[in-house]
C-alpha cells in the first residue's frame, strides 16, 4: 500500500505499508524537508489509520529511530507506544535493520479501537 501527499500538484511525501495478520506495518514515511511541519506527515498517517480501520486491522506497527526527535517522538504524539517486548515479526525486522547498520531502533504500535 502506498499513500502520497501533494502540494500544488507536486509530490511532497509518501507512506508505504504492508498488511500482516496482526497489523498494518508502516515501512516508510517521508516528507520533503521544505514541507515538513505543515501537516503532510499527519495527513499521510491519517490515511493509513483510515485504511487500517477499513481493513479491520487491530493495529498499526512500525520501526523507527528512537533517538531522533522527528521519528519516535512524532509517532508517540500520534498515539504510538514503544514496545518493550516486540512480537516475533517486529523482532525479525529490528534484527534485519541492525544487520544493515541501523542502530538505536525501536518498534512501535498503535492499537486501533473499533468504531
Amino acid at each position: 500500500m502506498v499513500w502520497v501527499a501533494e502540494a500544488d500538484g507536486r509530490l511532497i511525501g509518501f507512506g508505504a505499508g504492508e498488511a500482516f495478520e496482526d497489523a498494518i506495518h508502516l515501512w516508510e514515511l517521508a516528507v520533503a524537508h521544505a514541507h515538513q511541519g505543515r501537516g503532510a506527515g499527519r495527513g499521510l498517517m491519517a490515511a493509513l489509520v483510515e485504511e487500517a480501520r477499513q481493513r479491520r486491522a487491530p493495529a498499526i506497527t512500525l520501526t523507527t529511530f528512537s533517538d531522533i526527535p522527528w521519528n519516535a517522538p512524532f509517532y508517540a504524539r500520534l498515539g504510538f507506544e514503544i514496545l518493550a517486548q516486540p512480537n516475533a515479526r517486529l523482532e525479525a525486522t529490528l534484527a534485519k535493520e541492525t544487520a544493515r547498520g541501523l542502530t538505536n531502533r525501536c518498534a512501535m504500535r498503535l492499537a486501533l479501537r473499533r468504531p
